[in-house]
């Protein structure tokens, strides 16, 4: 993972394979922050390492072992400048300072390093301007070498610097930013809480999404979090208060707890907590956040689960209970294609079922490299793109195998996943219904936001994967 942090530990205790010292040229041992990294090193040690390398340039860094300090492979000395008025070259040698100690940090392959704020001590460089290139420098390294995952975390006592350099953090560089836990109003998990196991696994990318955490934009804004080490902590946004905290024990499975003090929360039982941790999940790990389509979804939900809201669709002059989707992201998401759903099949590990057909029509038509590109990517579009190309297409073959290879991918989605399954099952005899104006065959021909869906005289489409969804649930529901 790549991002930048603020904590308020001392440098020498952080847990980082590279802790940065702010270094005079001489490479001597000083006061402050210099001192204490000496002192747990070994003085001796780490002044015979610096001595041979003799001297560093303002604005250049040089690398030593770290020595007696455990939590760390190597401590960096980067030389920041003496601050005169700003106009001697006192920033540039700054951001150089920081640039050459994260260069210096790649090339010894480290994944963390930790800086304190270099030249802010005695050398007097101005708070905020030392927190706004210290900042730049960080955020412009990592935006010109994304190739280099490496966690930059920086290490402060004091309250006001550390205050002063979130606020420029997140004025700089939200991108990068990985939220702490007192970026918020935070009130821990009470007493009455309960736990639970979830079986769902995450990409490097989701779980990089959710190592940044999320600081509310607004009061509307829902939920607050972020992650300590391997735990996630999830806050609502306008008490503070924890609401579930997940630990991750391994690729595909975490252990929840979960808030079950009556006051602060109104879930009751761990089904139902079990599917709206794992929809909002899909709502955070999302390339953008959208917190007020989030609010709009559970609400919906909220109101479909008391009954004070129902879909319905118009067939032949008869109202029957319908559940309409379309896209992951959206309401009853799960039942679309695209949604990132893992399962076993043919000895074939498959991360959606959209991937699993696209790579059976592949193999139907007999385009075996496009089958292998199809396994090459998590990614549903470009699956979807990969399959639409597809060498020795014959539009009959396709069109009477389809279904059939919908149907046995989607019993694996939902036989190997058990929420998934309990999700379908409480539509009950509902219609399912997949809302697309583009699909004229996997879906009904028309928009989700479109009221002419719920009419079957208006489609333009025949819903295949809607009635594939329907005889699954049928077989599901007679135990197969």
């Amino acid at each position: 993972m790549s991002g930048i942090s603020i904590r308020k530990i001392s440098i020498t205790d952080i847990k980082a394979d590279a802790i940065v010292n702010a270094a005079n040229s001489g490479l001597q041992a000083g006061g402050g922050v210099c001192g204490a990294i000496f002192k747990k090193a070994g003085y001796q040690k780490l002044q015979a390492a610096c001595d041979d390398i003799g001297h560093c340039d303002t604005g250049k860094a040089a690398v030593t072992p770290a020595f007696g300090i455990t939590n760390a492979k190597y401590i960096i000395h980067a030389v920041g400048p003496i601050w005169q008025d700003g106009h001697h070259h006192e920033p540039q040698k700054l951001y150089d300072a920081y640039q050459s100690s994260l260069k210096l940090a790649v090339d010894h392959e480290c994944s963390s390093i930790a800086f304190p704020l270099i030249s802010a001590g005695i050398y007097g460089y101005p708070l905020e301007g030392a927190w706004r290139k210290a900042i730049q420098a960080c955020r412009d390294f990592l935006q010109k070498n994304p190739e280099a995952r490496i966690d930059i975390v920086f290490a402060v006592l004091d309250e006001k610097v550390m205050h002063t350099g979130r606020q420029v953090l997140h004025d700089q560089a939200p991108d990068q930013a990985i939220v702490c836990v007192d970026d918020w109003k935070t009130t821990q998990m009470p007493e009455k809480h309960d736990t639970f196991t979830l079986k769902r696994s995450f990409t490097d990318e989701q779980m990089q999404i959710l190592r940044r955490g999320h600081i509310p934009e607004e009061m509307e804004d829902k939920w607050f979090w972020y992650m300590e080490d391997d735990t996630l902590y999830a806050h609502r946004s306008w008490t503070g208060i924890c609401i579930y905290s997940v630990k991750f024990t391994g690729k595909d499975s975490a252990i929840v707890t979960v808030n079950r003090n009556p006051e602060q929360y109104k879930e009751t039982s761990i089904e139902e907590d079990y599917k709206r941790l794992n929809d909002l999940l899909n709502w955070w790990t999302g390339s953008t956040y959208d917190y007020y389509s989030e609010w709009l979804s559970e609400t919906v939900n909220s109101l479909k689960k008391s009954g004070q809201i129902g879909d319905t669709l118009k067939v032949n002059d008869r109202a029957v209970s319908a559940v309409y989707f379309h896209l992951p992201e959206e309401p009853d998401g799960y039942l679309s294609n695209w949604y990132r759903a893992e399962f076993d099949l043919d000895g074939i590990h498959f991360t959606s079922t959209e991937q699993y057909i696209m790579y059976r029509k592949c193999t139907l038509l007999g385009d075996q490299t496009s089958a292998k590109e199809v396994l090459a990517t998590d990614d549903p579009e470009e699956q979807q793109t990969i399959g639409q190309k597809a060498q020795g297409y014959i539009g009959n073959l396709w069109a009477g195998s389809r279904q059939v290879i919908a149907v046995r991918g989607l019993m694996a989605k939902f036989s190997q996943n058990e929420d998934l399954k309990q999700q379908l099952l409480s539509t009950g005899d509902s219609w399912l219904v997949e809302c697309a104006g583009s699909d004229k065959v996997w879906a009904c021909g028309i928009r989700l936001k479109d009221d002419k869906r719920r009419d079957i005289a208006n489609w333009t489409g025949t819903n295949i994967l809607g009635f594939a969804l329907m005889q699954v649930r049928e077989r599901l529901k007679n135990g197969e």
